[in-house]
C-alpha cells in the first residue's frame, strides 16, 4: 500500500510539471491563398471558337469540339517545394450539344453545350510560387480503373473508350472538326489516350507569385500547335490505331501548345 501511495504522488508531481510546461499562446497558421488558372485556347493570336473558319498554313479549319484532361496540378514555390493540389482532375472543354446515348446505357443522354477554360484553386498554403506543374491526360492508377473516383473523373461525359487496347480507359484529349485543303474538305477526329501518352509539363512564371494577392494565371493554349508536324488533311483520324501520330499529338500538347500568358492581380 505504501508503494502504491508513493507512485500516485510521483504521477501527480510529473503531471503538474507537464502542465506547467504547456505553451500559453496559440500560434495561428498563416492565411491560405486562392487563384484561378485559365487555359486560354487560341488559334495563333485569335480567340479559339467553334464553327468558325480559321486559316492556318493555307488550310482552313473549322472546329466542332475541343476537350482535354488537366490533372495532378502542383505549385512549386520559390524554394523548390511542391504543393500538390488534392483531387485535381479537370475537364477543359468547348463543345456543342453532344448525343452520348449508348456510351453508358441506351437511355437518351444529351451532354449540353459547354465552354470551360478555368479551374479555381483554393486553400493554397501561404508563400510565393514560381511554377505550375500539371499533366495532360489521366494517370495510370485511374486510367486503368474507371470505377475509381477523384476530382471530375467520370465515364458519364463521353471521355472514355472501351475499344482501345481491349480495355476501358480515358480519352486524354479530343479535337474534331473539318479541314479544307486544295479545295477538298475532310472531317477530322484527333484523340489521344493510353498510359504512354500521359504527359507532364511545367510552366514557369516570370516572377514568383503570392496567390493570396493573385487573382488569375492565364496560360495560352495554341491549338494550331497540337497538329505540329502532322498533315491533318492526309491523316484525318488519329487514335490508338495510329500510335505514332497519337504520340506526336500528345507530345505537342505538353511541349508546344501550352505556354505562360499573363498574371492578373
Amino acid at each position: 500500500m505504501k508503494r502504491l501511495f508513493t507512485l500516485a504522488i510521483a504521477a501527480l508531481f510529473f503531471t503538474s510539471c507537464s502542465d506547467d510546461n504547456e505553451p500559453t499562446e496559440t500560434v495561428n497558421p498563416q492565411a491560405s491563398g486562392s487563384t484561378r488558372i485559365t487555359f486560354d485556347s487560341r488559334i495563333g493570336n485569335a480567340d479559339f471558337a467553334l464553327n468558325k473558319d480559321f486559316t492556318v498554313d493555307n488550310k482552313t479549319y473549322n472546329f466542332r469540339k475541343l476537350r482535354y484532361w488537366v490533372s495532378n496540378v502542383s505549385l512549386i514555390d520559390d524554394k523548390g517545394a511542391e504543393y500538390k493540389v488534392p483531387d485535381s482532375y479537370y475537364l477543359i472543354e468547348e463543345v456543342g450539344d453532344m448525343d452520348l446515348t449508348g456510351t453508358i446505357n441506351d437511355n437518351k443522354n444529351i451532354y449540353p453545350a459547354k465552354k470551360r477554360e478555368s479551374v479555381d484553386l483554393t486553400n493554397i498554403p501561404a508563400g510565393t510560387y514560381k511554377s505550375i506543374r500539371f499533366s495532360i491526360g489521366v494517370d495510370q492508377k485511374y486510367n486503368d480503373n474507371l470505377s475509381l473516383v477523384a476530382g471530375e473523373l467520370s465515364i458519364a461525359n463521353g471521355m472514355s473508350n472501351i475499344s482501345w487496347m481491349w480495355h476501358s480507359s480515358y480519352i486524354f484529349s479530343s479535337l474534331t472538326g473539318t479541314v479544307k485543303d486544295a479545295g477538298s474538305t475532310v472531317a477530322f477526329k484527333t484523340e489521344t489516350g493510353l498510359n504512354a501518352n500521359y504527359k507532364t509539363l511545367t510552366v514557369d512564371l516570370p516572377a514568383p507569385a503570392d496567390f493570396s494577392a493573385t487573382k488569375e494565371v492565364i496560360l495560352n493554349v495554341d491549338i494550331t500547335k497540337v497538329f505540329d508536324g502532322i498533315d491533318v488533311a492526309k491523316n484525318p483520324t488519329i487514335s490508338a490505331l495510329t500510335p505514332a501520330l497519337m504520340s506526336t499529338v500528345a507530345e505537342n500538347y505538353s511541349a508546344k501548345a501550352i505556354s505562360f500568358g499573363s498574371v492578373v492581380k
